[in-house]
């Protein structure tokens, strides 16, 4: 295939981009508002982790799914998605009881499902190689800008105009979005596979073995932290540190806010220097500030925002080195595959942590869970730096031979 001009690069990167922005604020949709759920509904906090979990199990189907991204191309796949995502949206807005929360949130999960293998093979494919590394931060911070903005919108209208006004129009963006996608978005990924060999759909377990298999692991602990963070954030500001529930809301919409501007400064750290010392040094910086949250527990908004700002902005070095090694993993005919499956593990990790964490709320205290959360960051950064020599040399010669 010829290399994608300059023009359709930039249209594709920021069509996904944004579609990412989308897939981010619906993702994080209800933690903002789960203070007013369990006052509604008088939910506990294990159905309250429960709500992100089945988000997370929808998304389980990325694997399937990347396979029918590398068959028949990201576009449909892509709309697809981000059609049904609105859909579930929609039917949390209007739920009536806590069953209607769960087939909401598992209807999300299931549009969820699609998009990561299509947008990082869309990336992939149109990005030049010189900029593969910032051109999937420039993706990360559309997904992270959706993590910033979402709780601050969503927050917002749950004390103003109430969850359900906030969380429906989110679904009618979403639509509307979704025909964006279909009129604007060429198949450009379709035409690479196009030049590519036919590959069965049973030889993509080939693709799953290795440095691979080791990265799925280590998406399974880091989104295991980061869900945590996601999804009691709010609760544990509100309820750990006697803070008001705006500043829950606030403390992730700013945890995210950083992450989104430092994803930046991670794409330019990804194309220059070791992805594995870029993904240890985020985590430790992220778990030093969530260990000062729970050991100092600072008590005003400032200190409590500041926290959540360093913990936020180490986070977002990872991304663009975490996802620089996948695609320099990946065979050029499995790029889908290969995102599908370690999407598939970060799902996995998203499945047990709110639950496991819950039960953790419930028993104990939500300070302990935070903890718990600090550690696992540790943990990820550990498995980060075990590749190894061996992977470290393999990517360089990798990078030298794009």
């Amino acid at each position: 295939m010829s290399e994608p001009t300059t023009a359709s690069y930039r249209r594709t990167l920021a069509i996904v981009s944004l579609a990412h922005t989308y897939s981010h604020i619906s993702i994080l949709a209800l933690p903002p508002v789960f203070v007013l759920l369990r006052a509604e509904f008088g939910l506990s906090g294990t159905q309250l982790g429960l709500l992100v979990t089945l988000v997370s199990a929808g998304m389980l189907a990325q694997i399937p799914l990347g396979e029918v991204v590398d068959r028949v191309g990201a576009k449909w796949p892509l709309v697809a998605g981000q059609a049904l995502t609105a859909v579930g949206m929609g039917i949390t807005a209007v739920a009536p009881s806590y069953r209607w929360l769960v087939i909401g949130a598992v209807v999300v999960g299931v549009g969820q499902a699609p998009i990561h293998p299509a947008n990082y093979a869309l990336v992939a494919t149109v990005a030049p190689r010189a900029r593969l590394g910032r051109s999937f931060s420039v993706h990360t911070f559309g997904g992270y800008l959706g993590f910033a903005i979402g709780p601050l919108l969503i927050g917002a209208a749950a004390v103003t105009v109430g969850w359900r006004i906030g969380l429906g129009v989110v679904a009618v963006v979403g639509l509307a979005y979704a025909l964006v996608i279909a009129g604007l978005l060429a198949p450009l990924y379709r035409t690479a596979l196009g030049a590519r060999p036919a590959t069965p759909m049973g030889d993509g377990v080939a693709t799953y073995s290795g440095a691979i298999v080791f990265l799925g692991v280590f998406f399974i602990v880091i989104a295991a932290a980061e869900k945590a963070v996601q999804a009691f954030t709010p609760l544990f500001v509100i309820d750990g540190l006697a803070a008001a529930v705006t500043t829950g809301s606030n403390a992730l919409a700013v945890f995210f806010t950083l992450t989104a501007v430092f994803v930046l400064v991670g794409g330019q750290l990804a194309d220059r220097t070791d992805p594995r010392w870029n993904i240890a040094l985020a985590t430790v910086v992220t778990a030093g500030a969530l260990a000062v949250a729970v050991q100092v527990a600072p008590t005003t908004a400032v200190t409590i925002l500041a926290v959540f700002a360093v913990a936020g902005a180490g986070f977002g070095l990872m991304f663009a080195s975490r996802d620089r090694l996948v695609a320099q993993l990946s065979a050029d005919d499995a790029v889908g595959r290969s995102f599908g499956f370690v999407f598939t593990a970060d799902s996995l990790g998203g499945v047990i942590a709110p639950v496991a964490l819950g039960v953790v709320i419930d028993l104990l205290s939500v300070s302990v869970a935070f903890a718990i959360t600090a550690v696992t960051f540790i943990a990820a950064g550990v498995l980060a730096l075990a590749q190894g020599r061996g992977l470290a040399l393999r990517l360089r010669g990798l990078a030298v031979g794009r």
